[in-house]
């Protein structure tokens, strides 16, 4: 773009022209509103809450019903992801205390595992169909706007493993299972079908992030959020395996003789999409508790979770003498239940003694060719010409009524339901999501990263360059130039936007020369993208915690984080600043747009609506009446030699 000459090249009068005539002049920096995002009290902004009472419990669960595809994202629908995340949380918290689980009592007295499960195939059905055709329209909307109705599938998956794990939820679902066998045997190829790599992408460099546009960060959260709903399923299935004698003999039949679920259980254990090495500081990590966390040493031979739900899920079938005698072994199928006996090793009976079984049965078919004892004692179904077998219904009905009009319901909701929001409507986003007291004691963020990591920087080269950037983020120049940068969009400008600032390579600058500088548009929401421990969770709670934060401040402030070698890049690095004029004084976004449209200025606002700004200051020592410039002292604090 040039320097920040160029960038002022009109001068003092835009300080000065009449549309400003109401404003007098700032010096410094009276527009910086103190401290990062992540350093304000989130209570201040978040619904904390203690676990539902029975009360609020049974009116939440007697209040879910059936919504129609074109409902989702609006207000009721809105308010029903509210209670359906409220009801999760508790459940969950009730079963880790010890606590009389009512919640899944309720769902069962009130027959609702039926409705929660037409719940998740119609936000299947909408993320498939619907999500591809709004996706670029609604990118700049708030990230909670856009993320609920994706994370929604999350949340409710997550309520339906909590009450699975009873045998009395899997009796009151009934036929529903059949969609939820279809529905967790849909994950599970996905799973295999995509390579781990591009399950979940870790990104190691900050300006690959800055990079993406509105769509390719929506892109990434909907690929993330893909990947956890994955893994709630294995443990769903392992549920619905435990309970097989509880549940419709048509489930069984869908489970082995359909979708022939053994197939894919094998391949997954080699797979194993749940463990990765991490791209930056070469770890091992493991995906548990819905997170991405780093195995030390000492536990490299303890399986992960979801290795042993899989573990266990194959031996409920395998060893079930009902799924024995429905199981046809052919010569293929044997030959796929073979390659398990590689994995059975000491270390891994040590952990799951049942195996022992599970090996000495494999043993026994590499001989027989068959399963020992099938048929004997089994009551296979007698041969008859008639075939009998259960739709899924939920997902099948909600593909017939709505086919041929994907592309009618999204026109409609781009127009009625996924609008700008106005401010009342983003606080309201930010507040909905209730966040438990001791989730909020918690630490927001994953570990993190040990001195030296990645690029063998000390916490003491941290505090020299947190010093130094705070030195040049001080600069007039600076904080006006990302001024009119922040607001050559406006008002089409997401309410989380952060600028970031760089300095790209360069020989290090000596007194008399210029600093070059760089500003780059992203998201706040996707600064947590370069910490591959941050959950769903813990992002739903960052982004509601921002949301009803710059609910007010839109128009009036701006987020600018530091992108530098030193330092630690994420949500709570972003900064609030004041959107301020060439000269230092207070402005709106508006007014600063309404001074880059005027007539003869149409190259300037070409320039500040990129998405990179570059521009430069001057280095040396502060001279009175002279150019501002950044002290030579915070040079070497800044650690331009990559």
């Amino acid at each position: 773009v040039g320097s920040s000459e160029s960038l002022h090249a009109s001068g003092s009068d835009w300080a000065d022209s009449d549309s400003m005539a109401g404003f007098d002049g700032l010096d410094g920096l009276d527009g910086i509103i103190g401290g990062a995002v992540g350093q304000l009290d989130d209570e201040e902004y978040l619904q904390g809450f203690e676990d539902l009472t029975p009360f609020e419990v049974e009116y939440f669960v007697r209040d879910l019903k059936e919504f129609k595809l074109e409902e989702v994202g609006g207000s009721s629908w809105l308010t029903h992801h509210e209670k359906t995340e409220k009801l999760n949380w508790t459940a969950h918290n009730q079963a880790k205390e010890g606590y009389d689980e009512y919640v899944v009592d309720q769902f069962n007295t009130g027959e609702k595992i039926p409705t929660l499960i037409f719940d998740l195939m119609l936000i299947e059905v909408w993320k498939e169909k619907i999500w591809p055709l709004v996706k670029a329209k609604i990118a700049k909307f708030s990230s909670l706007r856009t993320y609920i109705p994706v994370y929604h599938e999350a949340t409710a998956v997550n309520l339906l493993e909590i009450c699975l794990y009873h045998r009395t939820s899997c009796e009151e679902a009934g036929d529903a299972l059949v969609d939820l066998v279809d529905y967790c045997v849909r994950k599970l190829r996905h799973l295999l079908a995509t390579p781990n790599d591009e399950l979940v992408r870790q990104v190691t460099d900050a300006k690959e992030v800055a990079d993406w546009d509105s769509v390719r960060a929506l892109d990434e959260q909907f690929k993330e959020c893909e990947f956890q709903v994955c893994m709630c399923v294995i443990s769903i299935l392992r549920f619905l395996t435990d309970h097989r004698v509880a549940i419709p003999l048509a489930v069984t039949t869908r489970l082995l003789e359909t979708h022939d679920v053994l197939l894919l259980l094998v391949p997954l254990m080699e797979k194993a999409p749940w463990v990765r090495k991490n791209k930056i500081n070469g770890r091992v990590e493991k995906f548990e508790e819905h997170k991405w966390q780093r195995v030390e040493q000492e536990d490299e031979g303890r399986l992960p979770k979801l290795h042993t739900q899989v573990w266990l899920t194959i031996y409920n079938l395998v060893m079930d003498a009902e799924c024995r005698s429905r199981y046809e072994l052919s010569s293929f199928r044997r030959e796929n239940l073979l390659r398990l006996r590689r994995y059975i090793n000491e270390v891994v009976v040590d952990q799951l003694p049942p195996l022992t079984n599970l090996h000495r049965t494999l043993e026994e078919m590499s001989i027989s060719g068959q399963f020992t004892g099938a048929g004997q004692g089994a009551n296979p179904a007698a041969a008859t010409p008639f075939v009998v077998e259960l739709v899924a219904e939920a997902r099948e009905a909600l593909l017939r009524t709505y086919d041929g009009r994907w592309q009618e319901i999204a026109d409609l909701q781009l127009l009625e339901v996924l609008v700008k929001e106005t401010p009342a409507e983003l606080k309201r986003l930010g507040q909905m999501i209730s966040i438990p007291k001791e989730f909020l004691e918690a630490e927001p963020l994953g570990d993190p990263p040990q001195a030296g990591e990645g690029g063998g920087l000390t916490s003491s080269n941290s505090r020299v360059a947190q010093s130094s950037w705070d030195a040049v983020g001080q600069l007039a120049s600076v904080c006006s130039t990302a001024s009119f940068f922040a607001a050559a969009r406006w008002p089409d400008v997401p309410v989380d936007e952060v600028l970031l600032l760089s300095a790209p390579e360069q020989p290090t600058p000596v007194a008399g020369e210029r600093l070059n500088l760089e500003l780059r548009r992203t998201r706040c929401t996707l600064l947590s993208t370069l910490r591959g421990s941050t959950s769903a969770q813990h992002r739903a709670v960052s982004d509601a915690a921002l949301l009803a934060r710059r609910a007010g401040e839109e128009g009036v402030s701006f987020l600018m984080a530091f992108d530098a070698q030193a330092l630690e890049l994420d949500q709570s690095s972003a900064r609030t600043l004041s959107f301020v004029s060439q000269k230092g004084a207070n402005r709106s976004a508006e007014q600063l747009h309404q001074l880059l449209t005027k007539p003869g200025r149409e190259s300037l606002l070409q320039m500040y609506s990129e998405d990179v700004a570059e521009f430069s200051v001057a280095v040396g020592r502060v001279v009175a009446g002279g150019e501002e410039c950044l002290d030579i002292s915070h040079v070497p604090g800044l650690f331009l030699s990559r």
